[in-house]
């Protein structure tokens, strides 16, 4: 069946009124590769990367049954891109930790597999509990 042929019903495993809130990926450190990275604007008008962590599921601890089972992907978006003091040097710091190469100019996309060790969180949003990354340090 091509793309386009695609039925419009979808059948799940158990029906959805069953479904409940899966434990997010466990506190702990992880090895990570970054699959993507970009330059957004946040609500201020202020630059920043928004910089996303793969998480390969043989890393998940053992007793971790709720993981994606094609891996876990967590973004982290706490990485100033403004032209300022207290930004560069905290994007130098970021930059050093993956291994990126540093220069007057960045791009964000040459950060693309590059490697890092995360350590993560947990955070509740609107009742509903998440992973994050709360520090970026060299693999």
């Amino acid at each position: 069946m091509a793309q386009d042929e695609i039925s419009s019903i979808v059948e799940f495993s158990v029906n959805l009124k069953d479904a409940e809130q899966p434990d997010p990926l466990p506190i702990r450190e992880y090895t990570a590769a970054i699959r993507g990275a970009e330059v957004r604007l946040s609500q201020r008008g202020t630059k920043y990367a928004d910089v996303a962590f793969f998480v390969s599921p043989d890393q998940y601890p053992v007793d971790y049954t709720d993981g994606n089972p094609d891996g876990t992907v967590l973004h982290y978006r706490r990485v100033s891109l403004e032209d300022n003091p207290q930004s560069r040097y905290a994007a130098r710091r970021f930059c050093e930790a993956i291994g990126a190469p540093l220069g007057k100019k960045v791009d964000v996309t040459e950060w693309v597999g590059l490697e890092a060790t995360i350590e993560t969180g947990h955070e509740t949003y609107e009742g509903v509990t998440r992973p994050v990354i709360l520090r970026v340090r060299e693999a």
